[in-house]
């Protein structure tokens, strides 16, 4: 899912300081590239009377887990259109789509690593490793995954990470790469526009 954009972050600080309304300009049209995935992927949370209708509060290790709430997921759903901060090898995020809520997060990512659930071992047992199981019940996780659903999306095996998901990254999937040509369409037209504008300042300021 992420696409590497050269000199797209040049762009936006070129935009901000001296052409401040192709900025927001940019912004719009970026985010009227990412809302559809993002209504889409609402569209995708189960409703609390639906196959969720188990997921209750529960000893899970030492610490509860978290109550099912179809609101807040949906909410939890959301885009970005500013820059973020370099991570570690030097990229930044110019546009995201985010799950930020923790029910959401299990949704959209529970059993992309361990597709019949988290090794079982029973309460009582090594409580204080969260990779296990500790539930009465021993194929409770792989029961709970299924009824989560399929996961979407294309396994990645180059060791940088696993962009599958139930939610955002199935969106993604069925888009079929439309948000990232309408970001690259945003771009051009936008460069076009800073860089006409700029010849026009230098031409005034040649003569």
């Amino acid at each position: 899912m992420p696409t590497e954009v050269v000199g797209a972050l040049a762009l936006r600080k070129a935009l901000k300081q001296y052409a401040p309304d192709l900025a927001t300009e940019l912004r719009k049209e970026v985010a009227a590239a990412l809302k559809p995935v993002v209504t889409r992927a609402r569209g995708f949370v189960p409703s609390d009377s639906s196959i969720m209708s188990g997921w209750q509060r529960r000893s899970f290790s030492e610490a509860k887990f978290p109550m099912y709430d179809s609101n807040i997921i949906r909410k939890g759903i959301t885009y970005k259109t500013s820059p973020s901060r370099a991570n570690t090898r030097g990229f930044t995020s110019l546009a995201a789509i985010e799950n930020k809520s923790a029910l959401g997060a299990i949704i959209e990512t529970a059993g992309r690593k361990n597709p019949s659930g988290q090794p079982w071992v029973g309460p009582g047992k090594n409580v204080t490793q969260k990779r296990y199981s500790h539930s009465v019940n021993p194929r409770a996780g792989e029961q709970f995954i299924k009824n989560l659903g399929p996961i979407y999306g294309i396994k990645k095996t180059t060791g940088i990470g696993d962009k599958r998901g139930r939610l955002i990254y199935r969106a993604w999937d069925e888009t079929n790469g439309k948000v990232i040509a309408a970001y690259f369409k945003a771009v051009e037209n936008v460069t076009a526009r800073f860089n006409k504008r700029t010849s026009i300042v230098d031409i005034k300021r040649a003569a």
